[in-house]
């Protein structure tokens, strides 16, 4: 879900990013929005956020509160400039403060300095055939906890994160990361997981 944040959170509320700085994770959450993989609930709880590494640990991301909005401008996107999973704090600016998933998303680009986007979107049918399925998932923690951040560095623990960049988090429903080199690999690896939830 969006807008929880459970972790220490230092914002430093500033002019919108530029628009160029944004472009490419848009152009990404408005097709994954329009297939209903980002968006809201009945009670107006939001879901799904997407991220995407500029340089260094910092990395660009949806703002909370934001997955029932079509379309985004930069006014609804975050910097996050530091992600210590350890003391569980994160440091961004902006005009809009980070997804509530922002420490996930800081875990999983640490992982490799090769991954530069990141993405998180909800679907109870395609979390459900991952759970069934032999597909990487997390132990039964919620979301933004510092239990979900040791999960995902347990899971990788032994595996080359690229070669196998997506996982369903088990105690958050519907709940689904990818990630890859890029945006465009990184929404690759999930249509992968659509055509094979299809084709079953």
């Amino acid at each position: 879900m969006e807008g929880v944040v459970k972790y220490d959170l230092t914002f430093s509320k500033s002019k919108a990013l530029k628009a160029s700085v944004i472009v490419p994770v848009e152009s990404c959450r408005a097709r994954l929005y329009a297939m209903g993989l980002i968006g809201a609930y009945p009670d107006g709880i939001g879901y799904g956020n997407i991220s995407r590494r500029r340089r260094g640990e910092h990395f660009v991301i949806t703002g909370t509160q934001t997955g029932h909005l079509p379309r985004l401008t930069p006014r609804h996107y975050a910097l996050v400039e530091a992600c210590d999973d350890r003391s569980f704090c994160l440091q961004a600016s902006g005009a809009a403060r980070p997804s509530s998933e922002a420490l996930t998303h800081g875990t999983v680009y640490g992982l490799s300095p090769e991954i530069r986007a990141v993405i998180h979107i909800h679907s109870m049918a395609l979390w459900r055939f991952m759970l069934s399925g032999e597909y990487l998932q997390t132990a039964n923690v919620e979301y933004g906890t510092i239990e979900m951040i040791e999960e995902v560095i347990r899971i990788y623990s032994d595996t080359d994160p690229l070669s196998n960049p997506i996982f369903a988090m088990a105690g958050h429903e519907e709940g689904i990361i990818c990630f890859g080199r890029d945006m465009d690999e990184a929404e690759r690896v999930l249509y992968g997981l659509l055509a094979d939830y299809l084709q079953q």
